[in-house]
């Protein structure tokens, strides 16, 4: 009965102590870039979701007017709008709003960007991304808009 007691009495001041060490040492500053395994691990589960959600959820197919001069204006247009405050006018050069989001705004013709598939960048436009400040817009665009998006985010490789 002793031992029972004396474990619980260490094991509460041993988690007390470690909340204690994890609230001082954390810090939440937007200004602060995290460190290299935290973003390995952030990057690594990001992409793994994503994946798996473009998967798995229902994504109407693309228009039939897609990959034509109509198309690649379109998600200029809708670019411009929506994307361009934070990923910056041209997609190369995050705006100095998306330099100042922790994660940053990423450039869109980064590798990190240009590897997904069509699927997945149609599900991160359409969903966002939480915890990222990317946005979901599933209910400012329609789904040949988003489509018409990726179209133009493959133009600026």
């Amino acid at each position: 009965m002793r031992w029972g007691l004396l474990v619980t009495i260490f094991g509460i001041a041993f988690g007390v102590a470690g909340l204690v060490i994890l609230f001082t040492r954390l810090d939440l500053s937007a200004v602060q870039q995290p460190g290299r395994t935290g973003e390995y691990l952030r990057t690594s589960v990001r992409r793994a979701v994503i994946r798996r959600r473009a998967t798995r959820d229902e994504i109407t197919a693309p228009p039939p007017d897609r990959e034509t001069s109509m198309s690649l204006a379109d998600g200029k247009m809708v670019f411009e709008a929506d994307c361009a405050s934070c990923h910056g006018a041209n997609g190369h050069e995050p705006s100095p709003v998306g330099k100042g989001m922790l994660p940053r705004a990423v450039p869109l013709d980064s590798s990190t960007v240009q590897n997904y598939s069509d699927r997945e960048l149609f599900s991160i436009v359409r969903d966002g991304i939480r915890f990222t400040g990317m946005p979901g817009f599933a209910g400012a665009e329609t789904s040949d808009q988003i489509w018409h998006v990726v179209d133009y985010l493959r133009l600026l490789r």
